[in-house]
């Protein structure tokens, strides 16, 4: 196995990735890139997972949005700009079309980047993603945690993790664990996604989408409940649509179920 770790520079932000593949170079002619959400990088949405689709696969895990290894001009934030980011990702990575599998926030700037760079993308991944911001349920709870992001960050991270793990896996953790948990920093700019996922309305851009599409939507997600996703769903044409029962976070939650479900429709 060989990796590649590589910083991008933009007119005015910055983006990194890491690629990982056999020396064969059939593998090259397969990738397959993940897109994290709002508070999460790369690595920690994903490094538990990436070796399952190592076998025949190059991977590519970019950081983006200002998490991780990356950074974001002062201008107000868009989905549009985190689509030029991720695409000067999959340019500068791969030579041919990537399946692309994004979660949460990632899921929406996915479904961009196909809509917008068809060129750039073979199939789509959606796990847990939203179309507008004008669902009451999503409001509350978005403007919630952007507020306590704002004003008390411990605060922000205790609500979010209520949110991101399911009742049932919390309450599985020790109370330490949770302490540990909670007492993390956000990423750098979380408020600033907070506040962008505030704002998403991708619904033109959906039905511009003409790729092979899975939507996964996750049975105790309480932050992108159910209902959400299947909206997605049903604004693609042709799309396809499951459900993994986990919570938002599923890489933590049940990261088998869902990477089998992954694989399954990449191989068909």
């Amino acid at each position: 196995m060989q990796s590649i770790e590589k910083v991008i520079h933009l007119a005015d932000s910055f983006v990194s990735y890491r690629k990982d593949f056999h020396e064969n170079q059939e593998s090259h002619q397969n990738p397959v890139m993940f897109l994290h959400g709002t508070n999460s990088s790369g690595n920690s949405s994903f490094g538990g997972i990436k070796t399952a689709f190592n076998g025949d696969r190059t991977v590519i895990i970019p950081d983006y949005a200002g998490c991780g290894n990356s950074r974001l001009s002062s201008e107000t934030l868009t989905v549009e700009y985190l689509v030029e980011q991720v695409a000067a990702a999959i340019n500068d990575s791969s030579d041919t079309p990537v399946d692309l599998v994004g979660v949460s926030l990632g899921a929406v700037v996915a479904a961009v980047v196909a809509a917008t760079y068809p060129q750039l993308v073979n199939r789509l991944v959606l796990t847990a993603p939203w179309a507008t911001n004008n669902d009451p349920y999503f409001q509350l709870i978005f403007t919630t945690w952007l507020k306590l992001e704002n004003s008390d960050r411990a605060s922000a991270t205790a609500f979010g993790l209520s949110h991101v793990l399911s009742p049932e896996f919390i309450s599985s953790l020790e109370q330490e664990t949770l302490r540990q948990i909670c007492a993390r920093p956000s990423e750098k700019g979380a408020n600033r996604r907070i506040a962008l996922g505030l704002s998403i309305n991708i619904k033109n851009y959906l039905s511009r989408i003409n790729k092979d599409t899975l939507i996964i939507g996750l049975s105790h997600d309480t932050l992108i409940p159910p209902y959400l996703a299947r909206e997605v769903h049903r604004s693609i044409k042709n799309s396809l649509y499951t459900e993994v029962k986990s919570g938002h976070a599923v890489q933590i939650e049940n990261p088998t179920e869902w990477v089998n479900v992954i694989k399954d429709f990449l191989q068909k």
